[in-house]
């Protein structure tokens, strides 16, 4: 096995890393270097990108926020406090434990941000990492990974450019493919779906302005390699024409407000220019140095199934909220939702996508920055990444004191007798409580309760005015008669 990993190995297998003091001086020197070296981290960050400063700023910010939170919430006296929960003769039943090693794959499209999204809270729980990077003529992942060597201590970090086989380590590890696997997916494998499709959702009620500006954002943003930016916009058929008319506008304001002046870049393959001059049922309504925005009529249209890697904002109109779930659905498993619309709605729409997180009225900033989340795993709601401490640990539960349960079963094996068996059998036949039911007046008017009863009153006012009408002639017939007679 190559030397530099035989030091990671048998720092993993000595617990190196383990002692909070010393997690808590490894990030604190991480922190230094890299706000020491913030101005060459940026430069070459825009150099390789192209992306505008805001957005290498805070990719930036929220590398380091992510590197703050995990000091910060490293509390030396707690850990400590609980090492000793067992000589006090304490259970601890949600004790863990670092894996050990971690091997980290970074995604491509912010190197910086992502790769710390997971190298921090795995150095955090107490864990070595090795970075299995590409070699790469960019500036930034050398750089990065440079300065990262430099702050760690030698034994805990690690970098190659060669495929690590899971002979090589030889210990528990956990593995992080922020890119995407082709292959089987091993339990300890954190997967990420780069190509797993994005959908926004825009209701008739909506705010169409803001669903306009957050979605032409988040689009054109890092230049449309987010694999969180939305691929298709399915907007109700009643208000497309005025949320492309906004989107329109909001393209615009985006590039005098320092957008990109770089043409929309395409993915390997057929480029989007090529798709839309060959596809039939699409309106090309802006194309500028942002991006373009276009209008797909076409339902069949390839567009529709490709994940999107460039500036381009695709939009497909629908003509009602169960057929943008239909289509949804048709895209499989999504990556994320964005739901413009009033709340009643939304909680319909958010129950029936097929969406691990959905957004509603909103498009986060900080998401588009960080690689997608596994399928497995919960997003972190205030800094929305994929990854915290405890997936980079192993239960190690300590237990101390046994049940009141525990002692009554030990006794019943030790000293059984036909009476307390009988006894034992009676409390086990014990029925539960019966289900209280709710309450029969109405206490909220969701979705569907609302079109119900909407539905029952225009009945009800058209049998009534039926019924009004039919009086009213009928009484005019009624006393005519009686007059004539």
């Amino acid at each position: 096995m190559p030397k530099p990993f035989s030091n990671i190995r048998s720092a993993a297998i000595d617990g190196r890393a383990l002692n909070p003091i010393f997690r808590k001086i490894q990030l604190k020197q991480l922190h230094d270097v890299l706000v020491d070296k913030a101005s060459d981290l940026q430069d070459a960050i825009a150099a390789d990108t192209g992306y505008a400063p805001a957005e290498v700023q805070i990719e930036y910010w929220l590398a380091m926020q992510l590197l703050t939170q995990a000091f910060t919430a490293i509390d030396t006296d707690q850990s400590l406090h609980e090492e000793y929960t067992v000589s006090r003769g304490q259970n601890m039943p949600q004790a863990k434990e670092a894996v050990g090693i971690v091997i980290i794959h970074p995604a491509k499209h912010a190197f910086f941000s992502c790769l710390m999204s997971a190298l921090v809270p795995a150095l955090a729980a107490g864990n070595c990492v090795i970075v299995q990077a590409e070699q790469s003529l960019l500036r930034t992942p050398r750089l990065v990974l440079d300065l990262i060597a430099q702050a760690l201590d030698d034994d805990i970090f690690e970098t190659t450019t060669n495929p690590i086989n899971e002979s090589d380590l030889d210990h528990p590890h956990i593995r992080v493919l922020q890119n995407g696997s082709e292959s089987a997916h091993l339990s300890h494998h954190l997967v990420s779906n780069p190509e797993a499709r994005v959908v926004a959702v825009v209701e008739r009620d909506a705010d169409l302005d803001v669903a306009a500006r957050e979605l032409v954002r988040s689009r054109f943003a890092l230049r449309g390699r987010s694999p969180y930016a939305p691929d298709v916009v399915l907007v109700n058929e009643w208000v497309k024409k005025e949320f492309l008319e906004a989107v329109v506008r909001h393209t615009v304001r985006f590039v005098s407000d320092g957008g990109k002046t770089n043409p929309p870049r395409t993915a390997p393959g057929q480029s989007l220019s090529e798709l839309v001059r060959t596809e039939k049922g699409v309106n090309v309504l802006s194309w500028s140095s942002a991006g373009a925005v276009v209008e797909v009529e076409d339902r069949k249209s390839p567009l529709l199934r490709r994940k999107v890697q460039e500036g381009c904002l695709l939009v497909h109109a629908v003509t009602s909220i169960d057929d943008a779930i239909d289509f949804s659905k048709s895209n499989g498993r999504l990556g994320a939702a964005y739901i413009f619309t009033k709340p009643s709605a939304a909680k319909y729409i958010c129950q029936f996508l097929d969406s691990p997180m959905s957004f509603v009225n909103h498009v986060p900033t900080t998401l588009l920055f960080l690689p997608v989340s596994p399928s497995n795993v919960s997003v972190d709601p205030q800094t929305h990444s994929p990854y915290n401490q405890a997936l980079f640990c192993r239960p190690k539960g300590r237990f101390v004191t046994p049940s009141v349960e525990e002692g009554v079963l030990a006794h019943l094996l030790e000293q059984s007798s036909p009476q307390k068996l009988a006894v034992f059998a009676h409390q086990t036949l014990r029925k539960l409580a019966a289900v209280k039911r709710a309450s029969q007046g109405i206490t909220h008017i969701g979705f569907f309760q609302t079109g119900i009863l909407t539905g029952g009153v225009l009945l009800l006012s058209t049998v009534l005015g039926v019924t009004g009408v039919c009086s009213y002639y009928a009484f005019g017939l009624v006393r005519s008669r009686l007059f004539q007679g």
